[in-house]
């Protein structure tokens, strides 16, 4: 019984960890208490016990309540940890598997992207990648989403210097959530991509499926292309974007 008390007890202090979010930085004790559905007396127990150990900070002047400092400590320890490459490789193992085609992991290195990880198809007529390989930004599906997500100060000197692209066209990709190439670096090649993000929400790599165009046509295109972004989605989550 004592083991069940104190299980619901942890349950509860995180409840109260979950209740803070983006729009909803500070709260009252009364509003933590409705969103978690506990007596006042409880959750003022508990929320003192989180302020002592440093996970929530309380406003002295308006006696509301923020995520505090300990928490930041923590989320410093999760990044520093957190291999892009190593979380990654079990989902693009799985994707190759699907389809037998190329998939490759792609991050920004000053005005270039960086090919970090790689599964190669097993087929004779394949797109050979290599980790290391470095290519334009604002060329190919991998590039053009990496592109769309930095700041536009960095954009606009890669746009001026090769305008193959152009804001609008990143703004849609923005919005669709995906990227694709038809050639574009390399005569016969369609590639997919898509972008993976990290705790703090930000576009931190790129993940492509690529291969030869003919193997793309057809009415199984739609589906690879959800594939693609749903194992982007997988590798962000496991990045620990909620």
């Amino acid at each position: 019984m004592e083991k069940d008390t104190s299980v619901r007890a942890v349950e509860r202090a995180l409840d109260i960890l979950d209740c803070f979010a983006p729009g909803r930085l500070e709260l009252s004790l009364t509003e933590i208490a409705k969103r978690i559905d506990l007596a006042m007396s409880t959750t003022s127990r508990l929320v003192a016990t989180l302020e002592k150990r440093g996970y929530l900070a309380r406003n002295r002047d308006t006696q509301r309540y923020s995520l505090g400092p300990q928490l930041v400590q923590i989320g410093a320890l999760g990044f520093s940890n957190a291999d892009i490459r190593k979380t990654a490789l079990p989902f693009m193992r799985e994707l190759a598997q699907l389809y037998d085609e190329g998939v490759s992991l792609y991050v920004v290195q000053g005005d270039e992207r960086v090919c970090v990880e790689c599964v190669e198809s097993t087929r004779p007529l394949r797109r050979v990648i290599n980790v290391g390989d470095r290519h334009l930004l604002t060329r190919g599906a991998a590039g053009r989403v990496l592109l769309a997500f930095l700041p536009e100060e960095k954009r606009r000197p890669l746009l001026a210097r090769d305008p193959f692209t152009t804001e609008e066209g990143l703004a849609e990709l923005r919005r669709n959530g995906y990227a694709v190439s038809l050639s574009e670096r390399e005569e016969g090649v369609t590639s997919i991509a898509a972008p993976i993000q990290d705790a703090r929400r930000e576009v931190v790599a790129a993940l492509a499926m690529s291969g030869p165009s003919v193997r793309f046509e057809g009415p199984g295109f739609d589906d690879k292309v959800a594939k693609v972004r749903r194992y982007a989605e997988l590798i962000s989550e496991a990045l620990g974007r909620r």
